[in-house]
């Protein structure tokens, strides 16, 4: 389904880390998720920051304005990442983006490389686009909507 190596991209002009995995999770996912089963828990998908721990400011505080923590949202420093989740405690990292230090511009993307949840994906459909869009297993549906949408992949 897809592989635990990093791909590395370019952030057009215009994007951050946080609106990538928010288009990701929010856009272009949607068209892809399995009806769920009667009376099943039905799986969320959204992007979440990572908590940047000790090293980062903290992202929110109390009085600072909306526009203020809007914009540490936007941080270079904090990676985010597309989690799926079902009913209370079972969640499931599909993707993690980070802005890649070694190249600037760029941001690296790793797919889980565990099976994503059966319940999760309309095998039929993603299968249809990546043959589509002339795409292997190998580059997994979430490169294939990034490079589809008009990111560049970058080989080192």
């Amino acid at each position: 389904m897809g592989s635990a190596s990093a791909k590395t991209f370019r952030l057009p002009e215009g994007w951050t880390l946080r609106k990538v995995a928010t288009v990701l999770a929010r856009e272009w996912i949607p068209p892809f998720r399995a009806e769920p089963a009667h009376r099943a828990a039905r799986w969320v998908v959204q992007p979440v920051v990572e908590d940047p721990g000790e090293a980062g400011a903290p992202l929110w505080e109390a009085g600072i304005s909306t526009d203020e923590y809007e914009a540490r949202l936007d941080r270079p420093d904090l990676s985010w990442v597309i989690r799926a989740s079902a009913g209370r405690g079972k969640s499931t990292i599909l993707a993690r983006l980070a802005m890649n230090g070694e190249q600037p511009g760029t941001f690296q993307m790793t797919v889980s490389d565990a099976a994503f949840p059966p319940a999760l994906f309309d095998t039929e459909k993603m299968d249809e686009y990546l043959r589509g869009q002339g795409a292997d297993e190998e580059d997994g549906l979430f490169a294939t909507l990034l490079t589809s949408h008009g990111f560049e992949e970058t080989h080192l």
